[in-house]
C-alpha cells in the first residue's frame, strides 16, 4: 500500500486501450520522472484499494482497467488538519492531462491517497464528469434514491435500486448543462473538436494549491442531487427563469418574522487524555457529513452549540483531534471490503480489558477505526492502539 496522502494519478483504460510504456513516459515528461513514480494495476495488484477505500465499479465498464501512478511523497504532514494542500500542483495537472490524451484514457484523477476529493479530473465527455461526482450519493447509505438524508441507514433493497439508478441519473442533465455548472472551478477543452478532452480544476490560479474544501463544492454542483427528476432517467433541461415585470411601487411591509432555527442535534463535547483531545459524538450527529469532515478537518464537525471552549477549537484546528461516538449498525464499517456483521464480529474481535471486545476496521469516508462492545452497546473510536483509554473515556461518558 502507499503512504497516506500520497500524490495519485487515478486513470481508467477502456478495454479496447493498449498504452505503451512509451506513451506513459512521454505523458508524464519523460523516463526520469516516471522512475520517481509507481505504477500499479489496481485490480492485479491492490484490489483491495477497489474494495475498501476507492470503489469505481459504478463508473467502470466491462474490461476496463483501472491503473495507480503514485508519488509516494506525502502532500501533507497532516491531512486530517490541514484543508490546503501548499504544493503547486498544476505541473502535475499538466501530466495527467497529457497522459490522458497520448494513452487513450478514459478519465483521469488527481488526488491524495485515501482522501475524498478531487483536485483535478480529465474526461472525454461532460458524462463523465458528473459520474465521478455522482459517487459519493451512490455510495452513501444514508441518502435515498432521490438525494435526501435519512436519519438510518437505507435497507438492502432501497440501496440496491439506488445503485440501478446510477446510469439513468447520468442521462438527466444534458452536456451544456453540466458544464455550466462547473465554475468557479477552472474548464479546459483540449483536442480536436470531434473528441476533445475536459480538463477540470480547482487548483488555485495564484500559486497551483489546492483547497480540499473547494472540491467538496464542486461535487456538489456537478452532482446536481437537488436536480434529481422524479422519475430516474427522464430527461431535463435547465433554463434560467424570464425575470419578474417591475412591480408597482407599494407600501412598505413590515419583514416577515424569522424563521426558527433547525434542531441543531445534541451538542458534542471533548475530553483532553493524554494531550490529545477526543470528541465524544452523540449517535445523532454522526452522519457522513461528520465523518468526512472528522477524516479531512475535524474543527468543521462542530456547531455553535456544542461544548467546547475557544481554546479547545483553536487546538483541534491546529493538532486535531480523535473522536468516539455509539455504532447503530456493524454494516457501517468494513473488514476487508465486506460490511461487518455480528457473527463476524464474534468471531474475530478480541478482549481488550474493562470487559470490552474490539476489531480493527475502515470507516468510510475516513479510514481505520476499531469497534469496540463494552455492557451489550457497540461504539467506534479513532483512537488506533489506545484502547484502554478508549474505555475510560466511554465509561466517564456514560
Amino acid at each position: 500500500m502507499f503512504p497516506l496522502d500520497s500524490l495519485v494519478f487515478d486513470i481508467i483504460f477502456p478495454a479496447t486501450a493498449r498504452p505503451t510504456p512509451e506513451q506513459v513516459h512521454d505523458g508524464l515528461g519523460g523516463e526520469e520522472v516516471a522512475q520517481q513514480r509507481v505504477i500499479v494495476d489496481i485490480d492485479l495488484d491492490l484490489p483491495q484499494i477497489e474494495a475498501e477505500i476507492s470503489p469505481t465499479f459504478l463508473i467502470r465498464r466491462r474490461g476496463e482497467r483501472r491503473i495507480f501512478i503514485v508519488d509516494e511523497k506525502p502532500l501533507r504532514e497532516s491531512p486530517r488538519s490541514q484543508p490546503i494542500v501548499a504544493r503547486d500542483l498544476r505541473p502535475e495537472r499538466e501530466r495527467l492531462a497529457r497522459t490522458v490524451e497520448k494513452t487513450g484514457a478514459r478519465l483521469g484523477r488527481l488526488g491524495a491517497f485515501g482522501a475524498w476529493g478531487d483536485a483535478v479530473v480529465v474526461a472525454r465527455s461532460p458524462r463523465d464528469l458528473r459520474a465521478v461526482m455522482l459517487l459519493s450519493w451512490a455510495l452513501d447509505p444514508t441518502v435515498d434514491l432521490e438525494g435526501r438524508r435519512r436519519a438510518s441507514q437505507l435497507g438492502q433493497r432501497e440501496f440496491e435500486l439506488k445503485l440501478a439508478s446510477y446510469e439513468k441519473r447520468l442521462d438527466e442533465l444534458d452536456d451544456a448543462t453540466i458544464l455550466s455548472r462547473i465554475p468557479s472551478a477552472a474548464l479546459e477543452k483540449r483536442g480536436p473538436k470531434d473528441a476533445p478532452i475536459y480538463v477540470v480544476s480547482v487548483l488555485s490560479d495564484r500559486d497551483g494549491s489546492w483547497d480540499v474544501r473547494k472540491s467538496y463544492e464542486l461535487e456538489k454542483r456537478i452532482g446536481a442531487v437537488e436536480l434529481f427528476s422524479r422519475i430516474p432517467g427522464a430527461k431535463q433541461t435547465v433554463t434560467e427563469p424570464e425575470p419578474p415585470a417591475p412591480a408597482p411601487a407599494a407600501a412598505a411591509e413590515p419583514p416577515p418574522p424569522p424563521e426558527p432555527p433547525r434542531p441543531q442535534g445534541p451538542p458534542i463535547s471533548a475530553v483532553e487524555v493524554g494531550g490529545r483531545l477526543i470528541l465524544r459524538i452523540p449517535g445523532d450527529r454522526l452522519d457522513t457529513e461528520t465523518v468526512t469532515a472528522l477524516g479531512k478537518r475535524p474543527v468543521e464537525a462542530l456547531a455553535g452549540h456544542d461544548q467546547l471552549g475557544r481554546r479547545e477549537r483553536e487546538v483541534i484546528e491546529e493538532r486535531g483531534a480523535g473522536f468516539v461516538a455509539p455504532l447503530a449498525f456493524l454494516s457501517e464499517v468494513f473488514v476487508e471490503g465486506k460490511p461487518l456483521d455480528k457473527k463476524r464480529f464474534g468471531e474475530e474481535s478480541t478482549e481488550v480489558g474493562g470487559g470490552a471486545r474490539a476489531l480493527e476496521a475502515h470507516l468510510p469516508r475516513y479510514g481505520g477505526v476499531w469497534v469496540l462492545e463494552l455492557d451489550g452497546k457497540r461504539w467506534i473510536s479513532s483512537e488506533v492502539g489506545k484502547l484502554d483509554t478508549v474505555v475510560a473515556v466511554i465509561r466517564d461518558w456514560r
